[in-house]
């Protein structure tokens, strides 16, 4: 009985050490070499890629860094024009219209004591879309959990970036607009309704925001998995997920598997993408790919 306890424990062990991993090598199914999928933080630092194991390997076994967007073209002019110009609410949607005066100062209340420190008062972003209220609050919580986090030298930056300086071209699976579009392009109505039972739980969305910087940075994709499980603190439902990560999940799979035979490729993704039955790592495996973590 103890014996038998012993190789379920060893098993298991051995399967939670599988998880924990952000780099992953794609090999098999008739590909010459591989190819490495990469989960990312998108505030988090850029010196998290020499914690990473194995992204040296990935760096030099690949022809071409590939992320969600050109980073490069992100922080273009054009690129946060479009961004900017999405975030705009229509003028019969801007927040005041959208909510009672007792739901706004809920939102009101949850964005000061989040945001306070930017100096900048709700008023000022009426014109916005909740969408965008949303980001602007949780990126201001990750990136105070965040140790020297940089906007313009993020992780998702960095890989790109240190991948051009050896050669290999970057690229994106979407457009600056597509995913803008994603984003923001669901109707106001359920944006309105999803921001406020956020602001509603904002101790929640601080916890959600801890919880995740510190999954992160121990390379635990297991537990990162788990607060996207956990309906208390992943305020995104089974809609959300599906338009933010599922859909785009069969898109990214589609155009990966016509590129790995012809380019080794380093995806490097948000690590929300990589674990689930519908994440990228799972329907690899169901193309018959072997899909490793890196060591």
């Amino acid at each position: 009985m103890m014996k038998r306890l012993s190789m379920v424990m060893a098993v298991l062990m051995i399967a939670i050490a599988a998880n924990a991993q952000l780099l992953w090598k794609v090999s098999g199914n008739g590909l010459s070499r591989p190819s490495y999928i990469m989960g990312t933080h998108h505030f988090a630092p850029s010196s998290m890629l020499d914690e990473i194991p194995g992204m040296n390997e990935a760096f030099e076994g690949c022809d071409v860094v590939v992320g969600e967007m050109d980073m490069e073209a992100s922080m273009s002019f054009d690129g946060q024009m479009a961004m900017a110009q999405a975030m705009i609410a229509p003028s019969d949607s801007t927040l005041d219209k959208l909510y009672s005066p007792e739901d706004y100062k809920i939102i009101e209340d949850a964005f000061n004591k989040y945001c306070g420190d930017l100096g900048i008062p709700f008023s000022m972003m009426n014109r916005l879309k909740p969408a965008a209220i949303s980001m602007q609050m949780e990126a201001l919580l990750a990136t105070k959990s965040f140790p020297d986090f940089d906007p313009t030298d993020g992780i998702d930056i960095a890989v790109q970036k240190r991948g051009k300086e050896i050669g290999r071209p970057a690229m994106g699976f979407e457009t600056v607009e597509e995913q803008v579009g994603f984003i923001f392009d669901t109707p106001i109505s359920r944006q309105a309704e999803d921001l406020l039972e956020t602001c509603k739980k904002d101790d929640l969305l601080e916890e959600e925001s801890v919880t995740l910087v510190e999954a992160y940075m121990s390379q635990d994709l297991s537990r990162i998995e788990a607060v996207f499980n956990d309906p208390e603190l992943n305020s995104m439902d089974e809609e959300a997920m599906e338009i933010l990560i599922n859909k785009r999940n069969r898109n990214w799979i589609e155009k990966l598997v016509k590129m790995m035979p012809e380019r080794a490729c380093l995806v490097c993704v948000g690590a929300g993408h990589l674990f689930g039955e519908k994440g990228l790592l799972q329907l690899l495996r169901d193309l018959d790919y072997t899909v490793e973590p890196m060591k």
